[in-house]
C-alpha cells in the first residue's frame, strides 16, 4: 500500500492520513510504513495524476510530497545493520548519485552501470535498484548490464584488500572491454560490517575513485 501526502510550506494539504502517530494514526501502525520526502515534480513523474507537477511559471509556495510503503518485513525481523541501511534507503541513495553526477558531470553523457557490494544479497538487489532508480531521476541514461570479469580475475582480486581491489577491477572492466568509453559505473559500497554507512565508488576509463 502507498499512501502519498502533499505538503505545502506554511500550509499543508494532506492526500491521504497523516503518517505521524496521532488521532487517526496509530503509533503502532506508524511504525509499520516506511516513508521518504520527494519533490512535487519527482512524485509527478512517479504518481501522475495524484500529484500535480509545478507550474511552469513557477509557485509562490514550495511544494514537496511524503510517500509512505507499508513495511514487507515487521520490525525486529531483519539484521540490525540491514535495518538501519534499509530504513534510510533513498535518503543514502540520493547523497551517493548526487556525489557521483556532481562531482563528474563530464560524464552526464554516458550510459550508467550500477553495482552494490554488500554482505546481504536481498539488501544488495534493493541498493542496485534504488541507485538505478535516482539516477533515472536525474535524467541520466541507465542499464541494467553489470560489467564481467573472468573466473581467474575473481580470484586474484578476492584475495586482495578492498582498497586495491576495486581499482584494479576497474582496470580490468576496462581492459576486457566490458566497459567502453560510453560507459560509467557507480558501485555502492559496503567497506566497513561495523558501519551503517554506504559508500560510493566511480569507474570510468579504467580509472576508479571513491565518491564518499
Amino acid at each position: 500500500m502507498i499512501i502519498v501526502i502533499l505538503g505545502l510550506l506554511f500550509l499543508p494539504t494532506l492526500i491521504h492520513k497523516d503518517p505521524a502517530p496521532g488521532m487517526t494514526m496509530s503509533r503502532t501502525r506508524s511504525r509499520t510504513l516506511e516513508c521518504e520526502r520527494i519533490t512535487a515534480e519527482v512524485a509527478s513523474q512517479r504518481y501522475p495524476g495524484k500529484v500535480q507537477p509545478s507550474r511552469p511559471r513557477g509557485e509562490y509556495l514550495e511544494r514537496s510530497a511524503l510517500v509512505c510503503a507499508e513495511r514487507l518485513v515487521r520490525p525486529g525481523l531483519r539484521e540490525d545493520r540491514d535495518e538501519a541501511i534499509l530504513s534510510s534507503l533513498q535518503a543514502l541513495v540520493a547523497d551517493l548519485t548526487s556525489s557521483a553526477v556532481d562531482l563528474h558531470p563530464e560524464l552526464a553523457s554516458r550510459t550508467w552501470l550500477v553495482e552494490a557490494f554488500y554482505p546481504s544479497a536481498p539488501v544488495s538487489a534493493k541498493l542496485s535498484f534504488a541507485t538505478k532508480n535516482a539516477l533515472v531521476e536525474r535524467g541520466l541514461l541507465v542499464s541494467d548490464r553489470t560489467p564481467t570479469l573472468s573466473a581467474g580475475d575473481v580470484d586474484v582480486l578476492t584475495r586482495m584488500p578492498p582498497e586495491q581491489a576495486y581499482p584494479a577491477a576497474c582496470r580490468r572492466y576496462n581492459d576486457n572491454g566490458s566497459m567502453g568509453a560510453e560507459h560509467a559505473l557507480l558501485a555502492i559500497v559496503s567497506r566497513d560490517p561495523r558501519e551503517t554507512i554506504l559508500h560510493a565508488g566511480l569507474c570510468a576509463d579504467g580509472q576508479w575513485s571513491w565518491l564518499k
